[in-house]
């Protein structure tokens, strides 16, 4: 991996150019040693854990699951024609108010 460094970030104390590093020359042992840098063992490795598969497990049933109940929302429509859905009107205020907050709290 090579750093370039002409790339400034924001939160960087260093005003200038990092010492060295944009004129090709190796940077030898003992320069880097005195830098208190070791050189890279050449190999770079990645290791994910199971929790990246249980994730992409996850999102792909996500991916399976309707975004409308249809059974229940069927099940209810019919409630509704034949006159027996009763909603309870404390449940329903509870959740408008507790909705409400939860929106407020975002903004």
């Amino acid at each position: 991996m090579k750093i370039d460094p002409r790339i400034q970030f924001p939160d960087d104390a260093q005003s200038g150019r990092v010492q060295g590093a944009g004129n090709g020359a190796p940077q030898t042992k003992a320069s880097s040693a005195a830098s208190g840098v070791s050189a890279p063992s050449g190999e770079d490795t990645v290791k994910l854990s199971s929790t990246h598969a249980e994730v992409h497990n996850l999102a792909a049933q996500l991916n399976n699951v309707p975004e409308v109940r249809a059974p229940r929302v069927a099940a209810l429509q019919q409630r509704i024609r034949n006159g027996n859905f009763k909603p309870d009107t404390q449940k329903v205020a509870d959740a408008i108010v507790a909705d409400h907050s939860k929106q407020a709290t975002k903004a």
